[in-house]
């Protein structure tokens, strides 16, 4: 039974539907370009997400390797048996398509892949953007997870090298692979966005051939969904660091990329769940040297776009200088303003206990005026019945009026 601990993924699957619900906060900032995968176009490590470039005619090529211990014993293996290489070719056009061609390894096999953008980034407030989407469209139908279903082996009897596929592959059938995702961007302090993304799919995501365990021993949460996310920092103008986590509906993975001026370079851990090789996990021995062990991954990448490309520029930035300068300003004058705000608020606090004390003391004085008033007039009517009692009553009249000579 395919299981991971039940905490985990509960904690993962909150947060997701969580940021699902939240407002984008990437509307007046510049949003970050996705990365290529590791085998087919722009998205996570494995997964897509739903976005194409708003730049008409950008161009993803990029190169990435696996290491595969499919000998028995593996010191015995050098650099080119141990390394399954692929490269991929990604072009978006008119900010809703985007169509790339993919050789899965050295043999080589390859398949066409495309998605198209049904609601772009912030096109509708507080909804997610939605993406559809083909992968491993060709002639290779036995395609498992890894793409190492098919093979080229020698024919003794003309010395020639014929395409086939293993007995143990004839149970897939991935091409093509359908799916749909929905990614939901948002954006925190001043130089971090991020995004989580959640999708279904058949084929690639979905199909096990039959082999059950042995194919995927753990990781799987449910039949083809799959689901992840990103953080982006920028330490400079010109560069971009990106980590990823994701569930690419069979297994685990994490990741580091670097960015300069469209140059990448990452490295990458996947199938962590299942821990380093052990083929006695299993019965058959060749499947587990293929599957059911964490593996290392590299890759490195250019992204630029055709018509600067045609015109020789051939090192341009994801994000220009000047889009990036404009980003800065306005995280600075955000800032400003939420510093300005804070100050205004504490100036009307201010303000407001000043008039209450003014108030308050206006209110004492008047008080204090009113209280020297009525001494005041207390002391004058005193002073008045004082004066009165001071003055010599009038001279008295001669009895009978007579007088003597």
């Amino acid at each position: 039974m395919r299981m991971m601990p039940p905490g985990g993924t509960a904690m993962f699957a909150g947060a997701l539907v969580a940021a699902m619900a939240l407002p984008s906060a990437l509307c007046a900032q510049q949003r970050d370009p996705y990365p290529a995968t590791l085998q087919f176009g722009t998205g996570l490590i494995n997964i897509p997400t739903a976005w194409v470039s708003p730049d008409n005619s950008d161009i993803w090529i990029q190169t990435s390797g696996k290491v595969i211990e499919h000998f028995v014993e593996p010191s015995e293996m050098n650099v080119s048996t141990r390394w399954n290489s692929n490269l991929s070719i990604d072009t978006h056009w008119l900010g809703r398509f985007s169509i790339g061609v993919s050789a899965y390894s050295q043999n080589p096999e390859w398949g066409f892949f495309g998605q198209a953008l049904l609601i772009k980034p912030g096109q509708f407030a507080n909804v997610p953007s939605l993406a559809i989407g083909v992968r491993n469209v060709g002639k290779y139908d036995h395609e498992d997870r890894l793409l190492v279903g098919h093979d080229i082996v020698l024919d003794p009897t003309d010395s020639t090298y014929n395409e086939s596929e293993g007995p143990l592959y004839q149970g897939f059938s991935t091409s093509p692979t359908i799916y749909g995702v929905a990614t939901q961007e948002f954006g925190f302090a001043e130089s971090w966005t991020g995004s989580l993304s959640l999708g279904y799919g058949n084929g690639i995501f979905s199909d096990d051939g039959g082999l059950g365990d042995d194919y995927n021993l753990k990781g799987q949460i449910a039949e083809g969904l799959f689901f992840g996310g990103r953080l982006v920092a920028h330490p400079s103008l010109n560069t971009t660091i990106t980590v990823l986590a994701e569930n690419d509906g069979w297994d685990w993975n994490a990741g580091l990329i670097g960015d300069w001026r469209g140059i990448t370079l990452g490295i990458y851990g996947t199938e962590l769940e299942e821990g380093s090789r052990n083929p006695s996990k299993c019965d058959n021995e060749g499947l587990c040297r293929v599957y059911n062990y964490a593996k290392l991954n590299v890759s490195l990448g250019y992204s630029g776009n055709i018509i600067d490309i045609s015109r020789g520029v051939l090192l341009r930035s994801r994000i220009s200088e000047l889009e990036r300068e404009q980003q800065r300003l306005r995280s600075e004058i955000a800032s400003r303003e939420r510093r300005i705000t804070g100050l205004e608020t504490a100036l009307r606090r201010a303000q407001a206990g000043e008039l209450a004390e003014i108030a308050r003391r206006r209110q004492e004085m008047e008080q204090q005026i009113e209280e020297e008033r009525e001494a005041i007039r207390r002391a004058t009517e005193r002073l008045e019945q004082l004066e009165r009692q001071r003055q010599p009553p009038p001279p008295a009249n001669p009895p009978g009026g007579a007088s003597s000579y």
